[in-house]
């Protein structure tokens, strides 16, 4: 049975800072609540953790795993669209890109052909530098 989302005033701001923020590097459920206190429309601490876990368990959000081993969060969209391709993050900057091309698929594919390996693309992250750090001498 699918959990029902409500549409409280703190969901609404955590979505829409989320939003605002999808292309900076993923954050811990503390960044987040730090982020919407500054903004000052931060529901309660354990709201926003509650919220974080429904929004990543209906695939409006993504929960990565941070170098520490902690969980960062990131908005990918209402379709949850990320089952299809891998996600690339930069070990400069910290941001996650998704990889919407063709090599996603290929990639799938041949680990399945050569090593009978099944990949869950969406939950695949390829660690490496941006091209933004790269240029900036940051690899």
């Amino acid at each position: 049975m699918e959990k029902k989302q409500y549409q409280t005033a703190g969901r609404t701001a955590l979505v829409e800072y989320l939003k605002r923020v999808a292309a900076a590097p993923p954050q811990t459920a503390d960044e987040v609540y730090a982020g919407l206190a500054a903004e000052g429309s931060a529901p309660g601490k354990s709201s926003v953790y509650r919220l974080l876990s429904g929004l990543a368990e209906s695939g409006e959000v993504r929960r990565f795993r941070a170098e520490d081993g902690g969980p960062v969060y990131q908005y990918v969209g209402e379709d949850g669209d990320c089952a299809g391709h891998l996600h690339l993050q930069c070990l400069s900057c910290g941001k996650i890109s998704h990889l919407k091309c063709h090599c996603s698929r290929e990639i799938r594919d041949r680990l399945a052909e050569s090593h009978g390996f099944l990949l869950d693309n969406g939950r695949s992250v390829l660690y490496g530098t941006c091209a933004i750090c790269a240029k900036g001498g940051r690899a």
